[in-house]
Order: structure tokens, then sequence, then C-alpha cells
């Protein structure tokens, strides 16, 4: 099943924005500060990231507890003070957000994540990359400029994973008896997968898509990039 959605767009200002930063080096690290953070949830909590620059990594674990360790980085005193890292309670579980103050958009935040196996999430990243294992509710990322590497494990019944990078790679690993719907489109890139069932198709020379049904297809995997590489792997 050849999937061709339309592309997806980056804004002027965020490439402004990025050009911005990337010119004025603002995201050395000569200054750094770490911070910690828990916080308790119920049963399937849904957990939210929201960061601007920096790598985040999510690891699912046994306890009822979100713990957030990050890492402020900047050039210096001035774009330190200006990044702050807010845990919150929310209704449904959790929310990790990245904020700036004082009109500073430099420096970043580096965020090693750990939350309760049956947790679902919700990662937005400007610019770094997305890695989570072993976590078994619903995944949804959106990176600007990031690779986005999950290994989500059996993906079946009503569970979601959407992955989605403007620029950057994705690479996604499901665990065997899977049972899910595939949906894949990079715009330039190609899509590659050993998984028996799913297609693969060359467009307009630099695209690719594929697709296809996995089991009995009750879940939904929805991977897409405007510009990078895409990987489906099945695991053990």
């Amino acid at each position: 099943m050849a999937v061709s959605p339309a592309p997806r767009k980056i804004s002027a200002a965020l490439l402004a924005i990025l050009a911005l930063v990337a010119c004025s080096g603002s995201w050395s690290e000569r200054v750094r500060e770490r911070v910690h953070r828990t916080i308790a949830v119920g049963a399937a909590p849904v957990v939210r990231v929201d960061n601007i620059a920096g790598t985040v990594r999510v690891d699912g674990w046994d306890r009822p507890i979100v713990d957030v360790d990050a890492t402020k980085y900047g050039y210096d005193a001035r774009e330190l003070r200006s990044v702050a890292v807010v845990v919150t309670r929310e209704q449904s579980g959790a929310a990790i957000v990245t904020k700036y103050a004082g009109g500073v958009h430099g420096g970043g935040v580096r965020y090693r994540i750990f939350v309760p196996a049956d947790a679902s999430l919700r990662i937005g990243n400007v610019a770094g990359t997305v890695d989570i294992a072993g976590v078994r509710g619903n995944v949804g990322v959106d990176t600007q400029a990031g690779t986005i590497t999950a290994d989500v494990g059996l993906v079946a019944r009503d569970r979601s994973i959407d992955l989605r990078a403007t620029t950057g790679a994705i690479e996604l690993t499901i665990a065997a008896g899977s049972s899910a719907r595939v949906e894949a489109h990079s715009t330039v890139g190609a899509f590659d997968s050993d998984i028996p069932g799913i297609s693969q198709a060359r467009q307009n020379f630099i695209g690719s898509s594929g697709g296809g049904t996995i089991g009995g297809g009750s879940a939904s995997i929805r991977l897409e990039t405007t510009t990078g590489a895409i990987t489906l792997r099945r695991g053990s």
C-alpha cells in the first residue's frame, strides 16, 4: 500500500530562528547546570515533553513515577538563566516543558526521562534527537531537526505510533507478533523495512513511500519525514 501524504513545511520564522541560533554559536556549552525533578503519576499516564534545543531520551520503568534528569547548557550565565525546566502534574499525567525568558533564545536542555512502562508519550523537539525505549503506550513524536529512534515493543490492539521529522531520519523497531497498519512517507529519503507484507516504493527519484498490514492490522503506525530516511525493523 503506497502512501503519499502532503509534504510538511517549515515556516519561514522557524528557519530564521534556527539560522540565527546556528550562526550566533549560542548552542555552545561553556556553562551547564543540572536539574532533577520527580513527580508521582497514576496508571497509564500521558507524559508530554516540549523542548527547543537538545536531546530527549525516554525509557520505561516499573515505578509509578516520572523522573526527569535535565542538563541545561549555554554560552554564558545569561543564557543559562534564561532557560527553565518546568515539570508539572497534569490530570492525565505529567508535562515537561523547556521555557525561555527575557527574549533570549540561546542554550538548550538535554533530557533523560524515566516514565512508567505503561505511559503514553507526546514529544515535540525543535532541534535535537529523540530516543525512546521500553514504553508500551501510544507514542507521538514531532521533531523539526533531529533523528527519532524508538524501540516500542509489541504494537497491537488500538495502540498508535506516530513519528514525524522535518529534517532527520526515523528508526522504529517493533516486536515480533505486532498487529498494525503501517503508513510511511519520505519526501527526500528512502524507506526500508525487513517486515514481510510491508511495501516499499520510490517516488520522484528522491522520495519514497510504503506501508501495509502486519498481522490483523489493529494498531496504527505512521512514519513521515520531509528530508530523511525511514527504517522499520522487527526486533525480538
